[in-house]
């Protein structure tokens, strides 16, 4: 009788009949949204003090969310970062992507260019994240992805354009996963896709589709305290997370209803488990607050 029992348990959860065991609902509570005259902003990130910082890049500057509420426009000084794309806070320091011009830029607080990093073969920057004694950059020119060194020099890059596990078509944004893994949303093939360093071993996190479980235009990537990767859906809204092997874990859903965000692109989880969102169609940021 036990054994019929646990026969029909596994025969409805696999047919959908009661709710998996595995995937579920995640609920999100909105903090709060803030709109700073962002005109499609593309990505942020955060530092240890709990300050904020967001790519306004088409007014041509960064957005500073300082923990105590305050909100500063940074500026640069004699340069421009118009169009660029991604963000990220590295060994201490702010540094942007700055896409169209095959650079790197450290930026200091006041809006001055520190540090300029003149990118090979053309590559246009699109995300960048520390990961160990590296800097990885993903380049949606050649479809490539560069690893620098400490000191921001380049010691190989690796990918080609294509659609086999392993190739890219627009790499874009990216984040270090567990297990020494980079994870990387290879938007045109409409995946996201784990690798060793070196590019070895690749591992599908997210397929493409439509459905839950499934993702169209990978967008952000961020993990949160229990390393779940959440990961931005660009086209449909949707946040979803899942683990280093690719299982499916769930859905983020506020009152019920699965979130559906305005073109969500960059997102960043802070050390309090809230989500930052980069609304890039909204103009907007919101956060959300993971139980």
């Amino acid at each position: 009788m036990r054994f019929k029992k646990l026969l029909i348990v596994v025969l409805a959860t696999s047919f959908g009949l009661v709710p998996s065991l595995v995937a579920q609902a995640v609920n999100f509570s909105h903090v709060r949204t803030l709109e700073a005259d962002f005109n499609f902003p593309t990505d942020l990130c955060g530092n240890d003090r709990g300050d904020v910082f967001v790519l306004d890049g088409m007014n041509d500057r960064v957005v500073q969310l300082k923990s105590s509420g305050e909100v500063v426009e940074i500026k640069p000084q004699r340069e421009s970062i118009y169009k660029a794309v991604g963000i990220a806070w590295i060994n201490g320091d702010l540094w942007i992507a700055d896409t169209p011009r095959s650079r790197l830029l450290k930026m200091e607080m006041n809006g001055r260019i520190s540090q300029v990093i003149m990118l090979d073969h053309q590559t246009e920057p699109v995300d960048m994240a520390e990961m160990g004694d590296n800097i990885v950059v993903t380049d949606r020119l050649n479809h490539t992805i560069t690893v620098l060194d400490k000191d921001f020099k380049e010691k190989y890059y690796w990918g080609n354009r294509g659609e086999k596990v392993g190739e890219f078509i627009n790499p874009g944004f990216l984040a270090p996963g567990p297990e020494n893994r980079i994870i990387i949303g290879d938007i045109l093939n409409r995946r996201v896709v784990s690798f060793s360093p070196s590019g070895r071993y690749p591992q599908i996190i997210a397929k493409p589709g439509v459905e839950k479980g499934q993702i169209f235009r990978p967008k952000g990537i961020a993990l949160d305290s229990q390393k779940r990767i959440w990961v931005a859906d660009g086209y449909t809204g949707a946040i979803q997370a899942f683990s280093i092997s690719g299982k499916y874990l769930g859905i983020a859903t506020s009152e019920g209803e699965s979130l559906a965000l305005s073109a969500p692109m960059g997102v960043y989880i802070d050390k309090e488990d809230r989500l930052w969102v980069v609304e890039s169609f909204a103009s907007k940021v919101s956060v959300w607050r993971i139980k």
